[in-house]
């Protein structure tokens, strides 16, 4: 009697082919997610459509904007947020800490908003409105 041999769940073209998917898809998101921004990365406040404040993102701070002290934000370990806000329900305070350019969070009742942005111009964000 002929016994068939069992075929091998993977052959050496599928570990390849596994391969050159797996490796690019890594690389690209490392990219993305991991390496670090080139370049300064600093955050911009805007209030009113005008830009009142710009924030380095190197050293640790807590501070209320002059124009409208009910609006806080924290800047910690590269990243800055809105600490708190008097509006009804704290999509800002919720959008949590900020790093990346082209990255934007905006407390609409208050109208101020915070974009981080890059000094090498990379920028992701195309435009803003207010």
């Amino acid at each position: 009697m002929e016994t068939k041999s069992a075929r091998p769940l993977f052959n050496r073209r599928d570990v390849w082919l596994f391969a050159a998917i797996l490796i690019p898809a890594i690389v690209v998101y490392a990219a993305l997610n991991v390496w670090p921004a080139r370049g300064a990365v600093y955050g911009r406040i805007s209030s009113d459509g005008a830009a009142v404040m710009t924030v380095n993102l190197s050293q640790d701070s807590e501070f209320a904007l002059p124009q409208n002290p009910r609006v806080r934000f924290a800047v910690r370990d590269g990243a800055a947020a809105f600490a708190g806000s008097d509006c009804p329900d704290q999509i800002c305070v919720r959008s949590g800490y900020l790093s990346r350019p082209g990255q934007m969070a905006a407390c609409l009742p208050n109208r101020v908003s915070l974009i981080i942005a890059g000094t090498d111009g990379a920028d992701s964000a195309d435009t803003v409105a207010s």
